[in-house]
């Protein structure tokens, strides 16, 4: 992991191997304490988790996490080389797994994902940093 800290922005490069959404969450864990976000640091934590999961499990490419304070919102953003789109799905509920857009799309103020013109995608979420 290769991480970029500036005043509000933390960017990092992840390979598309499971122990990234670790590396994901210690990204997550010291943006929210650097910029005294404590109270947002679990959420956001299981939200990156979850995209970059995803994005290890769907994608299988080179990863791109970007963490951001923008117009009190903390934003989380995971680029991947998959031009397909992250979309939630309903799975049987006797069957584990399947859920993790579901779990973001309840934990974040807003979250989606956009097709870049590479390819590519980027899947992003936002929590209300000017309420922690």
């Amino acid at each position: 992991m290769t991480a970029q800290p500036e005043s509000h922005t933390v960017r990092a490069s992840l390979p598309p191997v499971a122990d990234s959404s670790r590396a994901a969450r210690s990204l997550v864990n010291d943006a929210c304490l650097r910029w005294n976000l404590p109270a947002l640091a679990d959420d956001a934590c299981v939200i990156a988790s979850e995209l970059v999961t995803n994005a290890v499990r769907h994608a299988g490419t080179p990863l791109h996490v970007t963490l951001a304070i923008s117009g009190g919102r903390f934003l989380l953003a995971v680029r991947d080389g998959s031009p397909r789109p992250a979309i939630p799905h309903h799975p049987d509920p006797h069957v584990p797994g399947g859920r993790g857009l579901l779990l973001v799309g309840e934990m974040s103020h807003a979250w989606g994902s956009v097709a870049l013109p590479d390819g590519g995608k980027v899947v992003w979420a936002a929590l209300r940093a000017d309420a922690a």
